[in-house]
């Protein structure tokens, strides 16, 4: 049975551009109502539900309807904090980390909201502050002595009360805490009708095929205000005020550059130069509160994985590094299920991000690939998330991921490891019951660990490790009857939980994406964005090319679904669809193993068809089938340095001919584009063979074809 989401009356759902609300839910179904005048109501399964929030036409919004939510997004602009630039965030951020500490001393009744009282704790604030800050500023850095730290002033007692009275007022959401800034100065325009009149006259004259300077269009504009201004000097009234250089410059420089370039150059050559492709503490329900924690294995194992060992010698196998991993580990406080993990070469941001991402979806698949006799199916959407004050937690990176994705940061008191009581039991629980059945352990100090030779006997891999955590947690941890759920299993008791009271509603696709995806920034071109040798498109991508004269755009990409990506344009973000089609649900670690193949058979060509891209994923995806009981690819990690030797090695110049490009309204001249010379199906053969006039006949066409290498 699919456990129930607990929604409320003030969630939205948006569905192909349609807004609804919810309105009603029973054990099997839910019903959602139109905000626009129809009134018509949609009901889903609780299954149909899941399976819409993964379109990416699909938005869902937690309280959207709130009040305090609709305040917020009026005052603060924007929908999400990761929306804001890099500095206003950091100090939004800051603000809630003051927030948050002082609600921390006020629930320890260490402070009350008095101006003596305030000032007395701040010292204390400014400590936990100060010491996140730090953190945030040196994470990855060796702490060494004189080193240049910054701070910031802390706020006074009354400043502090505002910022709580707008965090509170606003649901405890960071968005309250943005400054207004932005509603600051003067935003009426100067001039009057008359004289946006004439400026509009004198742009006309930027907008011919003469092809004018803005120089000459200011002069132009200049003379129309004299010969206006005489003539009212004339007739008595009021003189017209002459707008400065900068203005008009300003004016040129908003015109849209379509529209400018086909009036100044002629619709043909714009057409040919601006091509587009088309084709492209305690909880009471599930996942309530989340505890998320690094721990550093107990186990010294080869660093390496699996499949690179196969084929080396003991004597090769003897000259491997050996060493301890870091383990990220996400537990479900009112369940005591295990919601996420990740084995990580050393803690940092990226795999601590992947965690929450995995606590989102379903990992059964994870759990058929370890081999596992149960499903690994405990997911959705994120409220509360416990951490420590770590590097990879204690940072503007992670909290924008949390914050983004619907749910908020809680950091208690350093130091207190009872206070995230569950996940550090957990740690306790793999070191005392798993790792002791495991070759190369470390037994926790060298005490315990006496003459045990643990890098002499280590002969853990990395995959193999993970595929035993993976059956431990499954097979083993979940069904096992826990103390502190007084002898239920912690799966027996998500399911009597999601089926009682709901699970935290799932996060769709999209927010899925910005959240937790790779964010990367590209440049625009006429076949979209490119990322790892993908072309994406839609429709705003293509407004944007033609109109903006900015050239580069954010983009989020989801490592497990290649087929779709978030483009963020001004402050909206839309969906791109892969221009190849063949993408779809298709994983980059299965994209790099099919890209390797490619390069290694197709040295020569600077472009591939995309049939040829569609066979070698279909050979990919057989191949991964036959060795999930070897554990392949579905465990294999993918680092920032992966990533960027992804970008800058791998996919480099690759680029992929789709099967059915299209062009926009205005088509380009016949001879604009070479001619694809078509490939024959595998497994086809030709009825005869070439003679040699055909095999040069094809050479020619060869050399007349329009190769490109692109920097992706």
């Amino acid at each position: 049975m699919t456990a129930f989401m607990r929604l409320s009356r003030f969630d939205r759902l948006v569905v192909d551009g349609i807004s609804y609300q919810f309105k009603a839910q029973s054990d099997v179904e839910v019903v959602f109502e139109r905000t626009d005048s129809a009134f018509r109501t949609w009901i889903f399964t609780n299954s149909e539900l899941r399976d819409t929030l993964k379109l990416p036409t699909t938005v869902f919004e937690r309280d959207y309807f709130r009040p305090e939510a609709v305040k917020q997004r009026r005052n603060a602009n924007v929908d999400a904090i990761g929306d804001l630039p890099e500095k206003m965030r950091g100090q939004v951020l800051w603000k809630l980390a003051y927030c948050q500490a002082f609600r921390s001393l006020e629930t320890e009744g260490r402070v009350n909201r008095t101006d003596a009282s305030i000032e007395a704790a701040l010292p204390l604030m400014m400590a936990i502050v100060d010491r996140q800050d730090v953190v945030n500023q040196y994470q990855w850095k060796r702490p060494r002595a004189g080193r240049e730290i910054t701070r910031r002033k802390p706020p006074c007692a009354t400043s502090l009360r505002k910022w709580l009275k707008k965090y509170e007022e606003g649901g405890q959401s960071p968005l309250n805490l943005i400054p207004r800034y932005h509603r600051c100065g003067n935003r009426s325009d100067r001039f009057c009708g008359a004289g946006r009149r004439i400026i509009a006259e004198a742009l006309n004259e930027f907008l011919t095929q003469q092809q004018v300077s803005a120089k000459i269009v200011y002069d132009e504009c200049k003379r129309r205000f004299k010969e206006e201004n005489q003539r009212r000097q004339n007739a008595g009234q009021a003189e017209l005020r002459l707008p400065s250089k900068r203005k008009i410059e300003r004016a040129v420089k908003a015109l849209d550059p379509y529209f400018t370039r086909v009036h100044r150059r002629g619709a043909a050559e714009t057409n040919r130069d601006l091509v587009i492709w088309e084709n492209g503490l305690d909880a009471t329900y599930p996942l309530e509160r989340v505890e998320i924690d690094e721990w550093n294995v107990d186990l010294i194992g080869i660093l390496a994985d699996r499949g690179a060992l196969d084929s080396l010698s003991p004597e090769e196998l003897a000259q491997i590094e050996r060493g301890r991993r870091w383990l990220y580990v996400a537990i479900d406080c009112a369940t005591r299920c295990i919601v996420g993990m990740r084995l990580a070469v050393q803690p940092n941001t990226a795999d601590a991000i992947a965690t929450l991402a995995d606590i989102t979806r379903d990992k059964s698949q994870l759990a058929i690939a370890a081999g596992c006799s149960g499903s690994w199916d405990q997911s959705g959407g994120l409220v509360s998330v416990v951490t420590d004050q770590g590097a990879a937690f204690a940072n503007d990176v992670f909290h924008t991921a949390v914050h983004d994705a619907g749910g908020h940061v809680e950091t208690p008191t350093a130091g207190v490891p009872k206070l995230r009581g569950k996940v550090e039991r957990v740690f306790g629980t793999f070191g005392t019951a798993l790792m002791p059945r495991l070759i190369g352990r470390t037994f926790g100090n060298p005490k315990s660990r006496g003459d045990y030779p643990s890098e002499d006997v280590a002969s853990i891999s990395d995959d193999a490790l993970m595929q035993m955590l993976v059956l431990y947690v499954v097979d083993v941890y979940h069904n096992q009857p826990h103390k502190g759920l007084k002898g239920e299993t912690p799966r027996n008791c998500w399911q009597r939980l999601s089926a009682e009271k709901g699970v935290a509603p799932d996060i769709c696709d999209r927010t899925r994406k910005r959240a937790f995806g790779l964010k990367l920034t590209r440049t625009v071109t006429g076949k979209g964005v490119s990322a790892f040798g993908i072309d994406y498109t839609c429709a705003a991508l293509r407004h944007f090319f033609l109109h903006d004269h900015d050239t580069e755009v954010d983009i989020r990409v989801d490592p497990t679904d290649l087929g779709w990506i978030m483009v963020r344009i001004g402050k909206e973000w839309f969906a791109a669809i892969a221009l190849q089609r063949c993408f779809e649900g298709v994983s980059l670690e299965d994209w790099r193993a099919a890209a390797l193949e490619l390069r290694l058979k197709h040295r020569s060509e600077a472009a591939l068809y995309e049939d040829v891209v569609v066979g070698a994923l279909k050979r990919i995806a057989q191949i991964n089938a036959q060795e999930q009981d070897r554990f392949g690819n579905h465990l294999r990690r993918i680092t920032p340095q992966g990533l960027q030797h992804a970008h800058d090695d791998l996919f480099l110049g690759l680029s992929i001919e789709a099967e059915h490009p299209g062009g926009f309204d205005l088509p380009p001249e016949k001879d604009l584009f070479g001619r694809l010379i078509p490939l024959s199906e595998e497994g086809e053969e030709n009825s005869e063979e070439l003679t040699t006039d055909d095999r040069s006949n094809e050479s020619q066409a060869r050399d007349q074809q329009d190769w490109s290498w692109e920097d992706d």
